[in-house]
């Protein structure tokens, strides 16, 4: 079920749904142990869609981004994708040209295996940082994912995905909108290397409502903004951070503005009850702050201030010692601002 806290509201016409990424009409997922995290544990994902998609994508902004990052961001069709496939414990990054066709080579396998256009297959890794993959682990995997896959596999796949995170991170909405019934759901992970800025960590969004390609990414893009962008943990921007969102139409209900509008709060909210659960579950956290900022000028200067507090190591310091220390606030926040009186 969706982590929902005190700081995430759902709308009045969403409830929660089960099966997570796989709630929505006619997607299929499955999580595998390849071998590649120790102790049997499941380390490899796969995503499809069994019909074509409308699709949007959010990519880090760090310049050392890693090989699937750069592949599926430079060569896939990032508005049509259809699938993904998923490798946790190693995250080809800082791994040269060999990387490069590893990553390849994973989406080359995936979409023969799933009879797919190379180009409608994205490819995701996250883990250990400039070790090669062990590819003869990772191709037994993907076509055991394959021959794996069906539409309760969400919860596998939402653990496959994981790295050092304590629990899944998943969630799924059912929406009674003005046109019809259409899902949402999504699985996410990430613990550490958090800090805002493009997607932050690895989500899979996907709909099953009918949703033009450009109407699609707004609203993915929107919501990554509210929630992802958002938050931090350590300040440090990952090489691996992807967030992909999947529309395939399969419920058959085409939404009007209202519809579209319904869509996009529930949208917001399922994505940041993620980002919440991503800040609970930041390794070492004890606690989850959440800032707000009265009196700005604007919102680029109030969400400057809020990240100024959230990455001060003595505001960090306060909170994680109980100590209401507020002048190590003013002190971010005057820094912030700086001297002529603007952020």
């Amino acid at each position: 079920m969706l982590p929902l806290t005190r700081f995430v509201e759902l709308p009045a016409f969403a409830r929660q749904a089960q099966r997570s990424v796989t709630c929505p009409e006619g997607f299929a997922a499955a999580g595998v142990a390849t071998g590649v995290k120790k102790r049997g544990k499941l380390d490899l994902g796969m995503l499809v869609s069994e019909r074509p998609c409308v699709s949007a994508a959010t990519f880090t902004g760090n310049a050392a981004a890693a090989a699937p990052v750069r592949l599926t961001r430079e060569s896939a069709d990032c508005t049509h994708l259809r699938a993904t496939v998923v490798n946790a414990g190693n995250a080809n990054a800082f791994t040269g040209k060999d990387g490069l066709a590893d990553a390849a080579r994973m989406r080359l396998l995936t979409a023969q295996a799933l009879r797919l256009p190379v180009e409608q297959v994205a490819v995701a890794s996250t883990g250990v940082i400039g070790v090669p993959l062990a590819m003869d682990k990772v191709e037994r995997g993907i076509a055991e994912a394959a021959a794996a896959l069906k539409p309760g596999g969400g919860e596998h796949f939402s653990q496959a995905i994981r790295t050092t995170d304590v629990t899944p991170k998943r969630g799924a909405l059912e929406l009674e909108l003005e046109g019809g019934t259409v899902r949402l759901g999504a699985a996410a992970k990430g613990c550490g290397m958090i800090s805002p800025r493009m997607a932050t960590m690895l989500a899979f969004v996907t709909c099953d409502a009918e949703v033009p390609a450009g109407v699609w990414a707004e609203l993915l893009r929107g919501a990554v903004a509210k929630s992802f962008n958002r938050i931090t943990v350590d300040g440090q921007e990952s090489t691996n951070d992807m967030v992909l969102g999947m529309a395939n139409g399969a419920s058959g209900v085409s939404l009007g503005d209202a519809g579209l509008a319904g869509l996009a709060e529930a949208l917001d909210a399922l994505l940041l009850a993620l980002a919440v659960a991503m800040v609970a579950d930041g390794e070492g956290a004890t606690k989850a702050i959440r800032l707000v900022v009265d009196g700005a000028r604007d919102a680029g200067e109030a969400e400057r201030v809020a990240r100024a507090v959230a990455d001060s190591p003595l505001v960090k310091t306060a909170f994680y010692g109980r100590d209401a220390n507020w002048g190590r606030i003013v002190q971010a926040v005057g820094q912030a601002i700086g001297e002529n009186g603007a952020a």
